[in-house]
C-alpha cells in the first residue's frame, strides 16, 4: 500500500507538477533563473530513481522477499509520491553513493553521505534526513574515555569518503585508521583485538554488539546528518524534493518516521 501523504502535502501536488512555476517561486537564486529541467526529466519519465545503502539496519534492510524496508525506503517513497511518480530503488555498495550519483546512476541519493564539506563541494545537499551519532566502541576490557586517548591508538573505521571527511572534520587524526567494508569486518576485528576501538554510525551498535557482545559504546562524537545528495546543476529536482521534505517535517511525518525507527528526534542544526 502507498504511503499516505499528510494533508499540506496533496494541497502541494498541483504546485510540484509545474517545474517552471515551481522554479519561480521557490529559488534561492534570482528570480528569473531559468528551470533546468530536473524536475521535468522525473516527472516525464514517471519514476524517481533513488540510490540507497542497504545494510541490513533500520536505515535500510531487505525482508525475506527481497523487498527493501527501513527508514530510507520509507522516506524515498513519500518524496517521490509527493512528485507524482513512483520510486524505483537502486541498491549501492558502500563507499559508492557519490561516484555513481555522478555517474548518472540515479536520481536522488539517500544515507551513505554524511554532511560534510567534501560532500558539498562534490554534489547539491538536500535539507538534513537523518540524525545520528557517531559512537566508539571498544573491547569491554580496554577502557577509552575521550578523543585524546584515541591519538597514537589503531582506530577501525566503515568505509566511506564522507565518513572519513566527517571524522577528521570532528577533530580525529589517530595514529592509524582501518577501513572495512562492512561492519561485520569491524566487528570481527574489534573482536580479534586487530584494532583499540571501532568508531561507527549509532544505528550500526546494535548489530555489532549482537555478533560481539564484547562490543562496549564509550562515548559519542556529536551529532551527525545525512542528506539526500543530487548532482550539480539540478537545482529544480532540489528545490522540489525540498518544498516536501519542509512539509513531511512540518505535518510531524518526518520526525515520528524517524523516531519510530531510530528511537531518537530528528533535530533542526547541524554540527559540521
Amino acid at each position: 500500500m502507498p504511503p499516505r501523504l499528510p494533508r499540506r502535502l496533496l494541497a502541494a501536488l498541483p504546485l510540484l507538477a509545474a517545474a517552471p512555476a515551481l522554479t519561480t517561486a521557490l529559488t534561492t537564486a534570482p528570480a528569473l533563473a531559468a528551470p533546468d529541467g530536473s524536475l521535468r526529466r522525473v516527472r516525464e519519465a514517471g519514476v524517481l530513481r533513488l540510490g540507497v545503502q542497504v545494510e541490513g539496519t533500520a536505515a535500510a534492510s531487505r525482508a525475506a522477499d527481497g523487498s527493501l524496508r527501513g527508514y530510507l525506503p520509507q522516506l524515498g517513497s513519500r518524496i517521490a509520491a509527493g512528485l507524482g511518480v513512483r520510486p524505483d530503488f537502486v541498491p549501492v555498495p558502500r563507499g559508492d553513493m557519490l561516484g555513481l550519483l555522478l555517474q548518472g546512476a540515479f536520481d536522488l541519493g539517500l544515507g551513505g553521505a554524511i554532511a560534510s564539506t567534501h560532500v558539498a563541494l562534490t554534489a547539491l545537499l538536500t535539507t538534513p534526513v537523518m540524525q545520528f551519532q557517531l559512537v566508539v566502541l571498544t573491547h569491554r576490557n580496554l577502557v577509552i574515555r575521550g578523543m585524546s586517548e584515541l591519538l597514537g591508538r589503531p582506530v577501525g573505521v566503515v568505509e566511506g569518503r564522507s565518513f572519513a571527511a566527517a571524522l577528521r572534520e570532528a577533530g580525529l587524526e589517530p595514529r592509524r585508521i582501518v577501513t572495512h567494508a562492512n561492519w561485520e569486518g569491524a566487528a570481527g576485528a574489534l573482536l580479534r583485538r586487530e584494532e583499540d576501538a571501532l568508531i561507527v554510525p549509532a544505528y550500526h551498535v546494535p548489530e555489532i554488539q549482537r555478533v560481539a557482545p564484547e562490543a562496549t559504546a564509550r562515548f559519542t562524537l556529536g551529532d551527525f546528518w545525512h542528506c539526500g545528495v543530487v548532482r550539480f546543476g539540478e537545482h529544480d529536482l532540489l528545490r522540489a524534493i525540498d518544498v516536501l521534505l519542509y512539509l513531511l517535517r512540518h505535518e510531524g511525518e518526518l520526525p515520528g518516521l524517524h523516531r519510530a525507527f531510530f528511537d531518537r528526534e530528528l533535530r533542526a542544526g547541524r554540527t559540521l
